[in-house]
């Protein structure tokens, strides 16, 4: 695993592997987002989630979290994560990250502070990352 500068990460294999693109990842968690939010307004509407407006963000959020701790763990990918073709992956085996660590980097997301840590840290990882042992890849390519 490399970054778009070349380097590796000091938690690397050495695979090769490129790490996704900040503006790949910000578009991914974009297409998730609103995923989840016209999920959250057709339980609304079929009186699952709250009318109160606190409530309702507030379940936004956590079904938000349960997505892609879901995603995480039985897979690496979101649904805005498999359109930008980029992965979330564990740093240090390339494998899933497992229910825990997904909750983890999950939770760190919704409050939205840890992401923005990515534009400080040298390889784009941000304190969700950090905290969960994961990488954001590009996707290898599919074999034909």
């Amino acid at each position: 695993m490399t970054s778009e500068r070349g380097a590796k990460t000091p938690e690397t294999t050495g695979s090769g592997q490129d790490l996704a693109t900040v503006s790949a990842r910000f578009v991914a968690l974009v297409i998730d987002w609103s995923a989840t939010v016209l999920a959250a307004y057709l339980l609304a509407w079929a009186n699952v989630f709250s009318a109160d407006p606190f409530t309702f963000n507030l379940e936004i959020a956590l079904l938000f979290a349960l997505y892609y701790t879901v995603a995480f763990t039985v897979g690496a990918q979101s649904l805005g994560m498999l359109a930008m073709k980029i992965a979330c992956v564990s740093a240090r085996d390339g494998g899933r990250l497992g229910f825990l660590r997904a909750l983890v980097r999950a939770v760190l997301l919704s409050l939205l502070v840890p992401a923005l840590t990515v534009f400080f840290h040298p390889y784009s990882r941000g304190l969700h990352d950090l905290a969960a042992g994961s990488v954001v890849l590009k996707a290898p390519a599919a074999a034909k």
